[in-house]
Parts: structure tokens; sequence; C-alpha cells
């Protein structure tokens, strides 16, 4: 069931239309002062950063020096931290302190900030320990959106910035480190952008169990 932002399944609506309330209090603070190059959402530094610069260029650059695999590994890692930064970030500046709290304000913010819409499946157990797992789609990431400009076909997801934002900041939200995996991407032709999250020595058997790889 959608809210403004996010879909997910029926009983967690209220706890995201909660969640809502307090990423949009925040933007509500969003201040632009060209004059003194500076852009702030309530308290924080923002800085506007083009997609296609952000990952595309970064990703060519960073694959030249050190192969694709070692790119790959580092934008997903980067996010992570800067997904772990912004959770500890908002919930301190909204006065959050419930864990599930701070995990729905998560896709959230990611919707807000311009990363993604994010669709959870009914399938997911956001728990705050070990059992953790969590099925979700982003419809539309920057990422591939910025890759189907290429006009050529990926061999392997490349959300890799959208999967790791999302883990980190759900590892700071619950206290447990998790971590995620796309596992369909339509820069690779699949129909869609959709990911799991688990930690870290769960996510091969979840990928079996529901993808059969």
């Amino acid at each position: 069931m959608p809210t403004k932002t996010v879909k997910v399944p029926e009983q967690f609506v209220p706890l995201f239309e909660q969640a809502e309330q307090y990423v949009d209090s925040l933007f509500k603070e969003f201040k632009r002062d060209p004059s003194h190059g500076m852009i702030h959402v309530g308290k924080q530094r923002y800085v506007l950063v083009r997609g296609e610069g952000l990952y595309i260029a970064l990703f060519d650059e960073l694959s030249k020096t050190f192969g694709e695999d070692q790119a790959d590994e580092f934008i997903y890692n980067m996010a992570r931290i800067i997904g772990k930064a912004d959770s500890i970030a908002f919930s301190e500046e909204r006065g959050i302190t419930d864990p599930t709290t701070k995990l729905s304000t998560g896709p959230v913010h990611f919707a807000y900030a311009g990363w993604a819409f994010v669709d959870i499946y009914p399938s997911s157990r956001p728990s705050p320990d070990q059992n953790y797992f969590l099925q979700y789609q982003h419809p539309n990431t920057f990422e591939s959106e910025v890759f189907a400009r290429r006009g050529s076909k990926a061999k392997k997801p490349i959300c890799l910035f959208s999967a790791g934002y999302s883990a980190g900041w759900c590892s700071a939200a619950y206290g447990v480190e998790v971590h995620a995996r796309e596992m369909l991407c339509t820069a690779r032709g699949d129909g869609k952008c959709e990911f799991i999250m688990a930690p870290f020595d769960k996510l091969d058997g979840y990928a079996k169990q529901h993808y059969g790889k």
C-alpha cells in the first residue's frame, strides 16, 4: 500500500506515514543561498551532485585504474558509509531514538533526496537481530536512469549507490550490520531493480531461496 513516498505492506503504513512527517518537516527547512555557495536542509549542509557525474564518471575512472570489480566495491562501500552517517545525523537532528522509527525514515529520506522510490515487499522481516531480512524494489534508481542514456546494456546489476546507501542507513538505525544485494536490474534488461538486504552471511541463502541463485 503506497504512502506519498514509499510503498509498504499495509501493517507498516502508519509507521511510514509518521516517518514522512519527520522527513517532510526537515525538507521544509530547505534553504539555498547561492551568494554564499550554500544549501542547507535543517541544520545540515547539503550538496547537489549531478547523477551522471556521481555514478557514470566515477565508475568509469575507477574501472580504468582498479578494474570493474574493485570499482563496484568502492562505490558500494562509499555509499554504505554515507547512508550510515546520514541515518545517524537525521535521527539526532529530529530527536528520534526508537530504532524502528529510525529505520522507517530511511526509505522516505531516500525519496526526498532523489535516490529512488522504494517499494518494500510483504516478504520482508525487519528485525533488530540476525533474522533481519528486507526484499524491496527501487522502480526508478538514479543509476538506472543515467545508465539508460548510454544506450547500452549492463552485464550485471549496477545500482550500487542505491544498495549501499540503503544498507548503511538500516545498519545504523537498527544497530545490526546488514548488506544489500541487487538481484534484478533494468540496466541489465530485467523488468525492475529488485534488492534483498540481510546480514552478510545470510545473503547467499536468501538469494537462492528467492531467486534460485
